[in-house]
């Protein structure tokens, strides 16, 4: 199952010549930053970090290990854990030893487990064992069913489960030439969050990434006297930035493990940090810390926001207090990398818009017939190039929605300016149908997201018997701050929006529910939220 089978020959032979894709693994970047600074620092977390050639000689280690346990080749492994510099060697030790990780959620349990296994036929699993989270034991109990020879644990465990770090430490035989992942095949599989159902595995490929890698280098200026920072979990399997970016600079890599704004900034003080990549509400949170200038933070020179919209005035007050620049991405989990800004790109396009394509992408905005629109025109948001990913595994029809005409339908609405910046106008299903007027969810969270006592914000459906649906605005406040709905209102009338536009209920939350990717705020949780309380109006 290694091959992907939507990359034909002649597209990887067109993306080759283009100077997109070469043979490179990712794990080869490494070795040779191996070789020419061994020293220097490669990956950290907050219980060790490694040089570039400890790092290798780790890799070499594990991969080993792997291999002397009797994990074939193209063997798939379920991965189930944060983010940790082992991790990060276990992916690339998997790259070296011709093994296939697929990479699940943390919350994931028995039913997305059984699921996921379904399709990918698992020969293992490789798990953490921390807090109230027994997967040693669930996963003992899933073993006979979903026929799982191989189990490990992340770090060493008293259970006698052998473990990725014991291998780290274990013999190095370097003995991988047969073993390693073919030029373009899969080297691992990323499972979505399941918000609309069970779990879709996707087919992942290390050159798209680190082609998209190469393009943020350029667009950011990284090089080897950088530090980037990832608070996004490895799970959601992008990483362009920070696993296949840094390695082929030479940059320093600082992972870590679970997000907390304190925490964050403090590790950024430590470690000086230069670049960091999160999602839009870690960055609301950050700059809404009360004691932000506690921290110092001088050498943050850039934040890349990726897995949702930024309101404007959230990046403004990030950047104001903080004086780093936001850098929005724009990809998706199923797709790649779509569109990015570069570092030193107008402040008001960095935060109003999504970025430019990234090049050699093909792309098309779509009207609701499926017919192509004029430049400026908001429609779905399609495209294709040496970016994308590969197929879904055992979901033909999945990949019949998906694929269409050769062009990949993600969804989004969007729009593309003169001057070619792609915005994006929400999700085709994140507009809110009231009484026949169409109500834009990203609008009017921008909009909110002005007031001085608001956070963050996210506006979701009410089923309703007259109009169909009404809008509902959830809202996380600034420390010491009250709202209440008169308030709301009269702000968003000052704001001179349609009325029908208006949200009709307030509901204040201290944070926001979390999809299973932990990169976007659950908006069927809080519709669920809403359903269990009733969906009443607020007058």
């Amino acid at each position: 199952m290694s091959t992907i089978s939507r990359y034909t020959r002649n597209m990887i032979v067109d993306y080759v010549q283009a100077g997109h894709w070469s043979p490179d693994l990712t794990v080869d970047f490494w070795s040779r930053n191996a070789k020419s600074r061994p020293k220097a620092p490669a990956v950290a977390d907050d219980r060790g970090a490694y040089t570039w050639a400890e790092g290798v000689r780790a890799i070499d280690a594990i991969g080993t290990g792997l291999i002397a346990a009797g994990v074939p080749r193209d063997g798939v492994l379920l991965v189930q854990a944060p983010n940790s510099a082992l991790f990060v060697l276990f992916r690339l030790a998997c790259e070296k030893a011709g093994i296939i990780p697929a990479f699940l959620h943390r919350g994931f349990r028995r039913s997305e487990i059984e699921a996921v296994a379904g399709k990918v036929n698992p020969v293992g699993a490789v798990f953490a064992h921390e807090g109230n989270q027994d997967l040693l034991s669930l996963y003992d109990e899933l073993k006979p069913k979903l026929r799982l020879r191989h189990l490990f644990s992340i770090e060493s465990v008293s259970s006698g489960v052998p473990s990725i770090a014991d291998l780290a430490r274990g013999p190095a035989t370097g003995k991988f030439s047969a073993r390693r992942v073919r030029p373009y095949d899969m080297t691992g599989i990323v499972t979505s969050s399941g918000t609309t159902g069970l779990p879709k595995c996707i087919e992942y490929s290390c050159w798209p990434r680190l082609a998209s890698g190469r393009v943020y280098i350029e667009r950011l200026g990284i090089t080897e006297r950088d530090v980037i920072l990832t608070c996004i979990p490895f799970h959601t399997g992008g990483g362009d930035m920070q696993f296949h970016a840094t390695p082929q600079v030479g940059a320093r890599f600082v992972v870590q493990s679970h997000f907390a704004p304190d925490a964050t900034c403090s590790l950024i003080a430590r470690e000086g940090v230069t670049g960091a990549v999160m999602v839009p509400t870690m960055i609301a949170r950050i700059a809404g810390l009360p004691n932000l200038d506690a921290y110092d933070l001088s050498t943050l020179r850039w934040v890349v926001c990726g897995g949702g919209m930024l309101p404007y005035d959230v990046g403004a007050r990030f950047e104001d207090t903080t004086g780093a620049k936001i850098v929005q991405g724009y990809g998706l989990m199923d797709y790649g990398a779509l569109a990015s800004h570069g570092v030193d790109d107008p402040r008001e396009m960095r935060l109003r818009s999504n970025g430019r394509l990234m090049p050699g992408t093909e792309f098309l905005v779509l009207d609701e017939a499926g017919r192509p629109l004029p430049q400026g025109a908001i429609g779905e948001i399609c495209a294709r190039g040496p970016h994308c990913n590969g197929d879904y595994i055992s979901d033909p029809k999945g990949m019949r929605i998906a694929w269409r005409d050769g062009f990949f339908h993600t969804g989004d609405l969007g729009r593309v300016t003169e001057d070619g910046y792609l915005v994006l106008e929400g999700r085709s299903k994140d507009i809110i149908i009231r009484g026949g007027q169409n109500i834009s969810a990203h609008e009017v969270t921008t909009i909110l997201c002005r007031h001085p006592a608001i956070l963050d914000a996210a506006l979701v459906r009410m089923s309703d018997h007259e109009l169909g649906e009404r809008a509902c605005a959830f809202v996380v406040l600034h420390p010491g701050r009250a709202l209440d709905f008169a308030e709301m209102v009269a702000f968003m009338k000052s704001q001179e929006v349609a009325n029908y536009k208006i949200p009709e209920r307030l509901e204040i939350v201290p944070q926001f529910p979390m999809t299973a990717a932990g990169n976007k705020i659950d908006k069927r949780a809080l519709e669920t939220r809403l359903r269990a309380i009733g969906n009443t109006i607020t007058t």
